[in-house]
């Protein structure tokens, strides 16, 4: 998952870069012709960002020329060198010639900016979204808790990744993590994840669970139900302590999920999440911060 939250901050960096650049290059590219709006460019820029960008490259070309002055009373375009309006006589204002060279110089600078961030922002939306159809970018489902950098099962066997744990049933049945490619009825082919018993039954891994015990249940028929705490009667203290709880972590240990429940109000966590330490203990329960102590 955090490849994806990586290419997600790629591609927001890029976009705020061109944005950034962009509203520049309109201030001073706008300024440099005889400045022609650009404070307004720039304004337009910060409320509507990609868009105004846009705008203004295809208004660009209707903009006075770089080496003319424009008259404000006829719209005439003059020599840079004019002192008045060659059509109406109206004065024309006086041009800083360094000035303006130092705008032309930070209109091309920042413009250069824009294609780069442009080009950049592309590449690597382009790279996530190939890398999503290829399985250098398929993530775990699993998402264990690992103790002193390996993970345990129930019974305290050891293991170095966490998709190799295995889960039991209170039979003795183990059941082991996989990942299966499919193919939909239009061709498409995705990932389904299953746990599989020692007879060969998969069971879809979003129907599988641990109960308190850390017994392996599959709720077929979907009766489980988020067990979320209610939150009605606490005050404002006790709101944003529970909150806090839920974003801390607990111990060594890191927060997970809700559990699930059924009628009876018994607790199972998903199976992907169940954890277990050197005794064969459940922790993930220990994360539970609707469980009351």
């Amino acid at each position: 998952m955090d490849m994806v939250y990586l290419w997600y901050l790629g591609v927001a960096f890029f976009e705020i870069l061109l944005v950034i650049f962009g509203l520049l290059f309109m201030y001073y590219s706008a300024k440099h012709r005889n400045k022609q709006l650009h404070v307004g460019w720039y304004i337009c820029g910060v409320f509507f960002t990609e868009w105004t960008l846009i705008c203004f490259l295809v208004k660009r070309k209707d903009f006075p020329k770089a080496d003319s002055k424009v008259c404000y009373m006829c719209d005439e375009n003059n020599s840079e060198e004019a002192v008045q309006c060659e059509k109406c006589g109206a004065p024309l204002p006086h041009v800083n010639a360094q000035e303006k060279q130092k705008d032309k110089k930070l209109s091309r600078k920042f413009g250069t900016a824009v294609i780069c961030s442009l080009i950049l922002a592309v590449v690597v939306a382009v790279v996530g979204i190939v890398l999503t159809f290829t399985d250098d970018f398929n993530f775990d489902m699993t998402d264990r808790i690992a103790v002193d950098g390996v993970f345990y099962d129930k019974k305290g066997n050891v293991y170095e990744d966490g998709d190799d744990v295995l889960l039991y049933d209170e039979s003795g049945n183990a059941y082991t993590y996989t990942v299966e490619e499919c193919t939909d009825s239009d061709g498409w082919t995705y990932d389904e994840y299953f746990y599989i018993s020692d007879d060969g039954k998969k069971y879809l891994a979003y129907d599988c669970y641990v109960t308190e015990d850390g017994w392996f249940y599959c709720d077929k028929a979907g009766v489980l139900e988020i067990g979320y705490e209610d939150t009605s009667s606490m005050s404002e203290e006790e709101l944003d302590e529970y909150y806090k709880n839920r974003i801390e972590t607990y111990g060594e240990y890191r927060y997970y999920n809700d559990p699930y429940t059924d009628a009876e109000g018994n607790r199972y966590y998903d199976a992907y999440e169940a954890s277990w330490n050197e005794k064969g203990e459940l922790i993930t329960a220990k994360n539970d911060p609707t469980a009351k102590n």
